[in-house]
């Protein structure tokens, strides 16, 4: 005589199976068991979806979670009492974190309160050595400073998608928040409403790319999500690896990427060779990086207004 012994599987798992149902992201091999048993007639996606509400629908989401809210829900989070500044790559190796950097380190040059969030899975992060001073973990964020006042926050446990990225922790005492979304545009825009990563309003959206073919599409593709945050002049594009403008460079630019530059949000910043940058560390960054952080940071000023105006 034999038993057969049901699978187990952990509330994370089934919390991770319905935002799949629910997405559509999923697929069926026609050799694979049933994972889930259900009694005679009922819907599986039903009793996921049943089992995720009586959760019920939290604004934070404890460390490693995985927890979506539920299909139509927007998730969205407080950053804080500053600005929110997103950073995000327009295409792989764009150089977004080093640009978030940079930012920070010229506003915190300028006196103004920063933190970074980062938001990346620690395994993919670009700032993982850029603290000076290490202070702790706390709801699934390990915190550390650089320079005279940054802080930068980095996700503390392992994270498969950007619905499972923690609610940022409670800060006080900051003038401006940069976001380094720490994804990919495919993969914050499958996320959908799941991810505060993707949905907390921004004040300022900053793309950044490279100036060829390939990219500079793929920066249309993204400026395409962002089109309501264009046309309020809230969308700044950097562009790493050239200096200037060039017809001939540019000539694939899109409609999109030419309106930005209309605004005169396109700015330039050098491709450091890796004898120049070999890591995001502790150390100050190169001082070629210097002024086009500065002229970001006066673009997003022009966007957001005086950083230091609402201190207490």
């Amino acid at each position: 005589m034999s038993t057969r012994t049901a699978t187990r599987y952990s509330t994370r798992e089934l919390r991770a199976a319905a935002a799949a149902l629910a997405a559509g992201t999923f697929a069926t091999p026609p050799t694979r068991p049933a994972t889930l048993e259900t009694a005679e007639g009922q819907n599986p996606r039903a009793t996921l979806e049943a089992t995720a509400t009586t959760e019920g629908e939290r604004d934070r989401a404890p460390r490693g979670t995985g927890y979506t809210p539920s299909p139509g829900a927007t998730s969205a989070v407080s950053t804080g009492a500053g600005p929110l500044v997103r950073v995000r790559a327009a295409n792989a190796g764009a150089g977004a974190s080093t640009i978030a950097l940079a930012l920070a380190d010229v506003a915190d040059a300028a006196g103004i309160r920063t933190r970074v969030l980062d938001a990346a899975a620690p395994a993919w992060s670009g700032l993982l050595g850029a603290t000076v001073t290490e202070l702790g973990a706390a709801e699934g964020w390990r915190r550390g400073r650089r320079g005279d006042g940054v802080l930068i926050d980095r996700v503390e446990d392992p994270v498969r998608v950007p619905g499972e990225v923690p609610s940022p922790r409670s800060v006080d005492g900051v003038d401006l928040t940069v976001l380094d979304a720490g994804w990919s545009m495919r993969e914050l825009a499958a996320s959908g409403a799941g991810s505060w990563v993707a949905t907390t309003p921004a004040r300022a959206e900053v793309l950044v790319t490279r100036p060829h073919g390939l990219a500079l599409s793929q920066t249309e593709a993204a400026l395409a999500d962002l089109e309501g945050q264009l046309t309020r002049d809230g969308v700044v594009v950097v562009v790493v690896g050239a200096a200037r403008w060039s017809d001939r460079e540019f000539a694939p630019a899109g409609r999109l990427l030419r309106a930005v530059r209309q605004q005169e949000a396109v700015l330039f910043a050098p491709l450091l060779p890796a004898k120049a940058l070999p890591g995001l560390g502790p150390d100050p960054l190169p001082k070629q990086l210097t002024s086009p952080s500065q002229r970001l940071l006066k673009r997003i000023i022009t966007i957001t207004g005086p950083l230091t105006a609402n201190r207490t």
